[in-house]
Protein backbone atom coordinates (compact mmCIF):
# COMPACT_ATOMS: atom_id res chain seq x y z
CA UNK A 1 0.00 0.00 0.00
CA UNK A 2 1.44 2.93 -0.84
CA UNK A 3 2.64 5.26 2.53
CA UNK A 4 0.30 2.52 4.61
CA UNK A 5 -2.39 4.26 4.37
CA UNK A 6 -5.69 3.03 4.59
CA UNK A 7 -7.93 6.44 4.73
CA UNK A 8 -7.59 9.95 5.04
CA UNK A 9 -7.01 12.41 2.62
CA UNK A 10 -4.80 11.97 -0.21
CA UNK A 11 -3.85 14.48 -4.05
CA UNK A 12 -3.27 12.42 -6.59
CA UNK A 13 -1.18 14.56 -8.61
CA UNK A 14 -0.81 12.86 -12.28
CA UNK A 15 1.98 13.29 -14.70
CA UNK A 16 4.13 11.87 -17.24
CA UNK A 17 7.21 13.21 -14.74
CA UNK A 18 9.74 13.13 -18.03
CA UNK A 19 11.77 13.84 -16.34
CA UNK A 20 10.14 14.77 -13.18
CA UNK A 21 11.88 18.46 -12.03
CA UNK A 22 12.37 20.76 -8.47
CA UNK A 23 8.68 22.37 -10.32
CA UNK A 24 6.70 19.42 -9.70
CA UNK A 25 8.48 18.77 -6.31
CA UNK A 26 7.39 22.40 -5.03
CA UNK A 27 3.68 21.86 -6.29
CA UNK A 28 3.67 18.42 -4.60
CA UNK A 29 5.24 19.68 -1.35
CA UNK A 30 2.61 22.69 -1.30
CA UNK A 31 0.00 20.71 -1.73
CA UNK A 32 0.41 18.54 1.01
CA UNK A 33 0.55 21.38 3.46
CA UNK A 34 -2.21 23.23 2.35
CA UNK A 35 -4.74 21.71 0.92
CA UNK A 36 -5.67 19.45 3.87
CA UNK A 37 -4.47 16.54 2.89
CA UNK A 38 -2.56 13.52 4.69
CA UNK A 39 -0.11 12.57 1.61
CA UNK A 40 0.41 13.71 -2.21
CA UNK A 41 0.76 10.77 -4.73
CA UNK A 42 2.71 11.21 -7.56
CA UNK A 43 0.88 8.97 -9.86
CA UNK A 44 3.21 8.20 -13.19
CA UNK A 45 1.74 8.14 -16.48
CA UNK A 46 2.42 5.59 -19.19
CA UNK A 47 0.36 6.65 -21.64
CA UNK A 48 -1.67 9.99 -21.64
CA UNK A 49 -4.29 10.68 -23.74
CA UNK A 50 -3.36 13.81 -24.21
CA UNK A 51 0.20 12.98 -25.18
CA UNK A 52 0.19 10.40 -27.53
CA UNK A 53 2.75 11.63 -30.11
CA UNK A 54 5.08 12.69 -27.44
CA UNK A 55 8.49 10.43 -27.12
CA UNK A 56 8.81 9.63 -23.63
CA UNK A 57 11.18 7.21 -22.19
CA UNK A 58 10.18 3.81 -20.21
CA UNK A 59 7.84 4.05 -17.45
CA UNK A 60 10.04 1.95 -15.19
CA UNK A 61 12.94 4.87 -15.65
CA UNK A 62 10.38 7.86 -15.23
CA UNK A 63 8.56 5.78 -11.96
CA UNK A 64 12.67 5.49 -10.57
CA UNK A 65 13.30 9.03 -11.11
CA UNK A 66 10.52 10.07 -8.94
CA UNK A 67 10.85 7.55 -6.51
CA UNK A 68 14.26 9.02 -5.95
CA UNK A 69 13.32 12.74 -5.72
CA UNK A 70 10.65 11.63 -2.93
CA UNK A 71 12.62 8.96 -0.81
CA UNK A 72 13.17 11.84 1.68
CA UNK A 73 9.65 13.18 2.38
CA UNK A 74 7.53 11.26 4.36
CA UNK A 75 4.37 12.59 2.73
CA UNK A 76 5.00 12.54 -0.83
CA UNK A 77 5.23 8.91 -3.01
CA UNK A 78 5.41 8.03 -6.37
CA UNK A 79 2.62 5.60 -7.58
CA UNK A 80 2.83 2.95 -10.11
CA UNK A 81 -1.15 1.90 -10.28
CA UNK A 82 -1.36 3.04 -14.08
CA UNK A 83 0.74 0.81 -14.83
CA UNK A 84 -1.86 -2.28 -14.64
CA UNK A 85 -4.48 -0.41 -16.46
CA UNK A 86 -5.66 -0.65 -20.12
CA UNK A 87 -4.06 2.64 -21.79
CA UNK A 88 -4.40 5.17 -23.28
CA UNK A 89 -4.18 6.32 -19.21
CA UNK A 90 -7.65 8.16 -18.43
CA UNK A 91 -7.91 9.97 -15.01
CA UNK A 92 -11.56 8.89 -15.09
CA UNK A 93 -10.58 5.23 -14.98
CA UNK A 94 -7.69 5.61 -12.65
CA UNK A 95 -10.45 7.30 -9.88
CA UNK A 96 -12.58 4.83 -10.27
CA UNK A 97 -10.16 1.65 -9.94
CA UNK A 98 -8.92 3.97 -6.78
CA UNK A 99 -11.82 4.24 -5.16
CA UNK A 100 -12.80 0.62 -5.43
CA UNK A 101 -9.05 -0.88 -4.40
CA UNK A 102 -8.97 1.91 -1.04
CA UNK A 103 -13.07 2.74 -0.34
CA UNK A 104 -12.06 4.56 2.81
CA UNK A 105 -9.35 7.53 1.28
CA UNK A 106 -10.63 10.47 -0.63
CA UNK A 107 -8.95 11.54 -3.58
CA UNK A 108 -8.54 14.43 -4.61
CA UNK A 109 -7.12 15.82 -8.31
CA UNK A 110 -4.11 18.00 -8.23
CA UNK A 111 -3.98 19.45 -11.97
CA UNK A 112 -2.80 23.19 -13.55
CA UNK A 113 -4.73 25.56 -14.55
CA UNK A 114 -4.83 24.82 -18.25
CA UNK A 115 -5.82 21.73 -17.31
CA UNK A 116 -8.78 22.72 -15.72
CA UNK A 117 -9.76 25.20 -18.27
CA UNK A 118 -9.78 22.34 -20.33
CA UNK A 119 -11.03 19.42 -17.75
CA UNK A 120 -15.13 19.62 -19.60
CA UNK A 121 -12.81 17.41 -22.29
CA UNK A 122 -11.87 14.82 -20.18
CA UNK A 123 -13.44 11.57 -19.96
CA UNK A 124 -16.05 11.26 -17.70
CA UNK A 125 -15.42 14.25 -16.05
CA UNK A 126 -18.77 14.75 -14.31
CA UNK A 127 -18.35 11.57 -12.20
CA UNK A 128 -14.90 13.14 -11.59
CA UNK A 129 -16.37 16.19 -10.04
CA UNK A 130 -18.99 14.09 -8.47
CA UNK A 131 -16.59 11.86 -6.30
CA UNK A 132 -13.32 13.93 -6.18
CA UNK A 133 -12.35 17.93 -4.86
CA UNK A 134 -9.96 19.31 -7.54
CA UNK A 135 -7.46 21.47 -6.35
CA UNK A 136 -5.45 23.35 -9.45
CA UNK A 137 -2.51 25.49 -9.23
CA UNK A 138 -1.60 28.60 -11.53
CA UNK A 139 0.59 28.07 -14.67
CA UNK A 140 0.41 31.35 -15.50
CA UNK A 141 -0.50 34.71 -14.29
CA UNK A 142 -4.41 35.17 -13.71
CA UNK A 143 -6.82 36.50 -12.71
CA UNK A 144 -8.68 33.67 -10.99
CA UNK A 145 -6.49 32.68 -8.83
CA UNK A 146 -7.07 33.47 -5.24
CA UNK A 147 -5.13 31.99 -2.76
CA UNK A 148 -6.49 29.12 -1.02
CA UNK A 149 -10.25 30.20 -1.52
CA UNK A 150 -12.67 27.58 -2.44
CA UNK A 151 -13.60 29.16 -6.40
CA UNK A 152 -16.23 27.83 -9.10
CA UNK A 153 -14.95 30.19 -12.04
CA UNK A 154 -15.39 27.27 -14.37
CA UNK A 155 -19.24 28.42 -15.79
CA UNK A 156 -19.06 24.86 -17.26
CA UNK A 157 -18.22 22.69 -14.77
CA UNK A 158 -20.75 24.89 -12.12
CA UNK A 159 -23.38 24.21 -14.40
CA UNK A 160 -22.63 20.57 -14.74
CA UNK A 161 -22.01 20.05 -10.72
CA UNK A 162 -23.02 23.30 -9.08
CA UNK A 163 -21.41 21.22 -5.59
CA UNK A 164 -18.43 20.30 -6.94
CA UNK A 165 -15.31 21.46 -4.81
CA UNK A 166 -12.71 22.99 -6.28
CA UNK A 167 -9.85 24.80 -4.52
CA UNK A 168 -7.72 26.95 -6.18
CA UNK A 169 -4.21 27.52 -4.17
CA UNK A 170 -1.35 29.89 -4.96
CA UNK A 171 1.36 27.64 -5.71
CA UNK A 172 4.65 29.18 -6.13
CA UNK A 173 5.09 29.43 -9.76
CA UNK A 174 8.60 27.82 -11.50
CA UNK A 175 8.42 28.43 -15.36
CA UNK A 176 10.53 25.39 -16.40
CA UNK A 177 9.34 22.53 -18.10
CA UNK A 178 10.30 18.65 -18.82
CA UNK A 179 10.32 19.55 -22.52
CA UNK A 180 13.41 22.44 -21.33
CA UNK A 181 14.77 20.49 -19.20
CA UNK A 182 15.37 17.44 -21.89
CA UNK A 183 16.60 19.61 -24.56
CA UNK A 184 19.10 21.32 -22.29
CA UNK A 185 20.81 17.39 -21.59
CA UNK A 186 20.40 17.13 -25.37
CA UNK A 187 22.29 19.80 -25.89
CA UNK A 188 24.94 18.73 -22.98
CA UNK A 189 23.62 22.22 -20.56
CA UNK A 190 24.09 21.89 -17.03
CA UNK A 191 20.49 21.53 -15.22
CA UNK A 192 21.69 21.47 -11.45
CA UNK A 193 19.06 22.75 -9.49
CA UNK A 194 16.48 22.52 -11.65
CA UNK A 195 16.15 18.70 -10.69
CA UNK A 196 17.25 17.04 -7.91
CA UNK A 197 20.60 15.80 -7.36
CA UNK A 198 20.03 11.83 -7.57
CA UNK A 199 17.43 12.42 -10.56
CA UNK A 200 20.65 13.98 -12.63
CA UNK A 201 23.09 11.11 -11.23
CA UNK A 202 20.19 8.38 -11.80
CA UNK A 203 19.87 10.11 -15.84
CA UNK A 204 23.77 10.03 -16.53
CA UNK A 205 23.97 7.34 -15.63
CA UNK A 206 21.81 5.68 -17.61
CA UNK A 207 22.17 7.24 -20.38
CA UNK A 208 18.68 9.06 -20.67
CA UNK A 209 17.48 12.13 -23.11
CA UNK A 210 21.00 12.01 -24.81
CA UNK A 211 21.40 11.95 -28.53
CA UNK A 212 20.33 8.43 -30.68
Amino acid sequence: MIGQVSKGRVGLYFGSFNPIHMGHLVIANHMVHRADLDQVWMVVTPSSPFKLNDQVIPEHHRLRMVKLAVVENTLIFASDVEFELDRPNFTADTLKHLRGKYPEIEFSVILGEDNYESFHKWKDYENILSHHRLLVYPRRKSKMIVQDEPLKENALLQKVNPDAVVLFTEAPMIAISSTYIREAILDKQDVQYLLSDPVISYIGNNHLYEPV
